[in-house]
């Protein structure tokens, strides 16, 4: 799908936050290692969801509709079906750093193709973390095949500073591995926790599914997690919460505005641990006008660049780091300069999101100076319309529909429903809103 954008003036109305891709992945996950029927209500199950959810049908969890974007799953209590074809893992990383995981449990294991591997994403610590636990693997070609060939249960030693997804795999899993000698697994942590709050989610999703994890971190994100071996997930009825991830380019949106613009979001849950929900507090330094209403859980953007001039910050972004492309966005229409770093992990990620942010944001007349582990942003007054690269990135694609949204000159963006992997109804809130978008 092909999109048209001409220069936009003033956003108004209402939208429904859409549930968080971070829940649903680990929801799924865990109603599938329950033994029992477990209901997700409110799910997210497009993009890379659809994948984990293809994945665990394969392995013989029964995975079916009962109502409007609500799911029930008869899990198999750790105990799944061998399955001898490869699996097309695409470019998900929450998939196949789980499923990587998982794999342990499966007779035979489990073998791995996709653009996760052609991309040369960071997998390596975490399937060396596994041979501790009596894993193997090999990869080789854009192939990866990893079992569980013996019963070790040795203390795991893992970086933190990589992705935050190998510890969440490690956890999901370990409570279900069978040892012998000893009733508890260690999990150590050797450099500092980035993303810390995407594992904060992955310990509540545990709670609720009943396995008990012990966490002991310190105040630089060193330490360890001790997991009681051979637990039991209990079925459970899970809501997924809405993604603070996702309408943080709504937020932007309505903020960026050149015109009085008011915009209300439903369906956020302010007590939920997700990270970005922080972009509230960063715009908010900014100069933004932005309230929130925590016990109905919706937040009111009023948008007016002329009457609310945003102000640029320096914007250490290791916890976030997923707002990065829409802060790279916001650094555009702030006066002074907007520096971002702490984010070399970004290079890493569904593309090289230091890079292409700062070739797009080039190609639109900003200047921009990258670094290893950020971008400086330097306020630009008038952006031209371009034809936007997104190299399949979902959230490079929103983040710079945003800001063409406000560019002089029109715009064009192919392949926009890749924004389905975190945000099916993207372009279709943007259109509810009144955003000058056409669909080709």
């Amino acid at each position: 799908m092909e999109i048209k954008i001409k220069p936009t003036i003033k956003l108004n109305g209402d939208i429904r936050a859409p549930p968080s891709k971070s829940y649903s992945h680990r929801a799924f996950m865990a109603s599938s290692l329950a033994d029992g029927v477990s209901v997700i209500k409110n799910a997210l199950v497009g993009g890379d969801v659809e994948i984990t959810i293809k994945i665990l049908k394969k392995l013989g969890v029964h995975i079916s509709k009962v109502s409007e974007n609500n799911y029930m799953v008869k899990g198999l209590g750790g105990i799944f079906k061998p399955c001898k074809e490869v699996v097309d893992i695409g470019n998900s990383g929450t998939s196949i750093r789980i499923f990587s995981a998982l794999a342990l449990l499966v007779e035979g294991g489990l073998q791995f193709t996709g653009v996760f591997f052609e991309r040369k994403r960071p997998i390596i610590p975490l399937l060396e973390a596994l041979i501790k636990w009596g894993g193997s693997y090999n990869i080789n070609a854009g192939l990866l095949s990893i079992k569980r060939k013996k019963g070790k249960c040795n203390d795991v030693e893992i970086r933190g500073d990589v992705s935050s997804q190998f510890i969440t795999a490690l956890l999901m899993v370990g409570p279900l591995i069978s040892c012998k000698k000893i009733n508890h697994l260690t999990l150590n942590i050797i450099s500092p926790l980035i993303s810390y709050p995407y594992i904060a989610i992955t310990l509540k999703v545990l709670k609720h599914y009943g396995i008990n994890i012990q966490e002991q971190i310190n105040d630089k994100r060193l330490g360890k997690y001790i997991i009681p071996c051979q637990q039991y997930y209990r079925a459970q009825n899970f809501i997924i919460p809405g993604d603070f991830s996702s309408v943080s380019y709504i937020i932007a949106a309505g903020v960026l505005s050149f015109d009085d613009s008011l915009i209300t979001i439903s369906n956020l849950d302010f007590n939920s641990p997700q990270g970005d929900k922080r972009l509230i507090e960063i715009l908010q330094d900014m100069g933004a006008q932005i309230e929130m209403n925590k016990e109905k859980g919706i937040l009111i953007i009023k948008g007016n660049l002329r009457k609310n001039p945003l102000k640029g910050l320096d914007i250490n972004i290791q916890d976030n780091p997923d707002l990065f492309p829409i802060l790279a966005v916001i650094g555009v229409f702030a006066i002074g300069k907007t520096s971002l770093y702490n984010a070399k992990s970004l290079r890493y990620k569904e593309s090289d999101r230091i890079s292409i942010m700062a070739r797009e944001l080039k190609k639109m007349g900003v200047n921009v100076e990258e670094s290893e582990d950020g971008l400086t942003i330097h306020h630009c007054t008038e952006l031209k319309g371009i034809e936007v690269l997104h190299e399949n990135d979902h959230r490079i694609a929103m983040a710079l529909t945003i800001a063409n949204l406000y560019a002089m000159t029109n715009s064009k963006i192919e392949r926009i429903d890749i924004v389905q992997d975190s945000y099916p109804s993207f372009i279709s809130d943007l259109i509810k809103l009144g955003a000058s978008i056409e669909i080709i």
